[in-house]
């Protein structure tokens, strides 16, 4: 097996920089389980095939999620604090007596609905504000409108709220991007943990107080008020679903305009009505692959790819890699808008599959709808800046130009 010292995937220059797909594909096609080590001593083996990281995610009892689904921890560099508290760094049976609140109250089919009215409407004034020659950046001004209108609805708050809460988040993973931080990037990484904590503590003491139950922080704070939820468990669940669902889907968007600019024929195919906006969305997600990857801890010895990996062992599984495999995807290092029965991975699988994906594949097909149907375009300026991270794909810049449909190519 390959031992990688001072590997490139510990790296957030390098996926800033660097070119990780290439490496990640070759890890892929030769060595498809990996060990990679730092020179502080800590280590993970890597998962790059698609059957690999497919059968770790649906191995929720053999691979434990509760010691931080990121390389070093969750949203800070140590041992995940919320272990078996919040849900993604949650198991059985704790993992699902969480889920089951916060999916009945903030994913169910009535608040899907509500969320994707809202976001549309985000989206359409957005785009309805800007005139042919209008320069902007992408990632600023059009991307936070669709998470904005996701939390307007979870937490019943109002868009410059939602705003600041998206600003919060998005330091909390970008914490090591000097686009978000300051000198210290664990100072800003803290400050915006406790931002957000403290925000979601207030509107907690407000529905109780309200006995309002009609958003999903409302229905959580009622658990509270009734002893059927510690405070501190709905305080890391609106923490968790606060940051899940608000960087995914702004970088993923950003990453969609940049690659529409380079398919414009494809992009075509759409706007004229030749390819559903289902399929080009499926795959805008895996082309994308927004969370690179998540990371689990062996709790047993677990064979996975014909390797042995020992008990107490990290692992990370590269959704990224793995929507590239070329044992379940046709050419899969080429954009292909109308790709059938595609099998993209990008937000996991088994019982850890993101409890959001549905509402984020509702956004970013809503947000290529409105595309497709503004008599307008964007034209990409220069090459985006892309975040210092190796678990998000995402740009901090993008700009772009405003441009007539039709001029686009």
């Amino acid at each position: 097996m390959l031992v990688v010292e001072d590997s490139p995937l510990y790296s957030a220059e390098f996926f800033a920089a660097g070119d990780p797909y290439t490496y990640l594909n070759d890890l892929r096609e030769n060595h498809p389980v990996s060990v990679h080590r730092r020179a502080d001593g800590y280590e993970f083996y890597a998962l790059t095939r698609y059957a690999d990281v497919y059968a770790a995610y649906v191995d929720h009892v053999g691979l434990s999620s509760s010691y931080g689904t990121m390389i070093d921890g969750s949203y800070r560099p140590e041992k995940d604090s919320a272990s078996g508290r919040m849900l993604i760094v949650a198991d059985e049976p704790a993992h699902a007596q969480i889920k089951k609140p916060v999916k009945h109250s903030g994913f169910n089919r009535e608040m899907i609905g509500r969320i994707g009215e809202t976001v549309r409407r985000n989206i359409r004034t957005a785009l309805g504000a800007l005139s042919v020659g209008d320069r902007l950046d992408f990632t600023t001004v059009v991307a936070p409108e669709l998470p904005k209108g996701v939390l307007e609805v979870l937490f019943g708050i109002g868009p410059q709220d939602a705003l600041g809460l998206l600003e919060a988040t998005r330091t909390m993973i970008g914490y090591r991007d000097q686009a978000y931080v300051g000198e210290s990037p664990l100072d800003s990484l803290v400050d915006a943990q406790l931002n957000v904590l403290d925000f979601m503590d207030d509107l907690i003491s407000a529905r109780i107080r309200s006995g309002s139950s009609d958003d999903m922080i409302g229905f959580l704070a009622q658990l509270v008020a009734a002893g059927e939820m510690s405070r501190d468990v709905a305080l890391l669940n609106g923490l968790n679903v606060a940051v899940g669902g608000n960087e995914t889907t702004p970088h993923t968007a950003s990453l969609c305009v940049a690659t529409i600019d380079d398919e414009r024929a494809q992009w075509r195919r759409v706007v004229d009505g030749q390819v559903a906006s289902g399929v080009a969305t499926q795959e805008f997600l895996r082309w994308t692959s927004t969370n690179s990857y998540v990371q689990r801890l062996s709790v047993r010895d677990v064979e996975i790819g014909g390797q042995t990996i020992p008990a107490n062992s990290f692992v990370t599984l590269w959704n990224m890699a793995a929507n590239r495999d070329p044992r379940v995807f046709d050419r899969p290092d080429e954009f292909i808008i109308d790709r059938p029965d595609n099998k993209q991975i990008a937000f996991g699988a088994g019982v850890h599959r993101c409890i959001g994906a549905p509402v984020a594949t509702l956004e970013i097909q809503m947000f290529l709808e409105e595309l497709a149907a503004w008599d307008k375009a964007f034209r990409v300026l220069a090459p985006p800046q892309r975040l210092h991270s190796n678990f998000m794909l995402g740009l901090t810049e993008l700009q772009v130009e405003v441009i007539k449909a039709g001029e686009d190519g």
